[in-house]
């Protein structure tokens, strides 16, 4: 017969039984913390679903159309538009060092990154191999504000064929920009007038690049 344990005996089992539950749930919430992050981050910065955050990119109006020549448009914004050589095309897997800031063409990433709204920025060599395929760039400064992120997004919805919109990552002396392959149009402040730079960019370089890719 099994000799009747002590109160002791009992309080130590029943503590060791709780530690054993306590470090069980900790592992149990570990894991399924390393699984949303796992699946979250899996598209590798890929756009939205939705098409931009509305965290990131909160609804905000801008000004309709107005000014159709992209000169007199950039003139009146304030923003500068400007071309450049062909800096490259071949692929590469490694970091690049641009000659553009924004980047407008140089080696880049076998896989180019898809049109759409990034809440979170894909490689900037990815972005490049986009340029060559004709894409249209809108980036924005890290740390814009919420509402220039809005304006953006808002310029972006307009006409989304063949665009991207996303943060810059190469510390651009511009708060917002546009670029294409072999051009930029970059703008150190956002005003009323800036949309429409943007727009004629887009309107003028956009499927300008050597491989059209539909």
């Amino acid at each position: 017969m099994t000799p009747e344990r002590s109160d002791a005996e009992r309080s130590e089992s029943d503590r060791r039984r709780i530690s054993q539950l306590i470090t069980f749930a900790v592992v149990a919430v570990a894991v399924t913390i390393v699984w949303i992050v796992a699946v979250t981050s899996g598209n590798g910065g890929g756009p939205h679903p939705t098409g931009g955050s509305p965290d990131v990119y909160p609804p905000v109006t801008i000004p309709p159309p107005g000014e159709r020549s992209l000169a007199r448009a950039a003139a009146k914004a304030g923003c500068t538009v400007r071309s450049f050589p062909n800096f490259g095309r071949e692929h590469t897997t490694t970091r690049v060092r641009y000659r553009t800031n924004p980047p407008t063409s140089g080696p880049h990433n076998p896989v180019p990154a898809d049109d759409g709204i990034y809440d979170d920025p894909p490689p900037t060599e990815k972005l490049v191999h986009s340029l060559e395929h004709g894409r249209v760039i809108f980036q924005l400064a890290i740390g814009a504000p919420a509402r220039v992120r809005g304006q953006l997004k808002t310029l972006v919805k307009e006409d989304p064929r063949h665009v991207i919109l996303t943060a810059n990552q190469t510390a651009m002396p511009f708060e917002v920009a546009a670029t294409a392959w072999r051009h930029y149009v970059g703008c150190r402040t956002v005003n009323a007038a800036t949309f429409d730079a943007l727009r004629d960019f887009k309107i003028q370089y956009r499927d300008q690049a050597p491989e059209h890719v539909p």
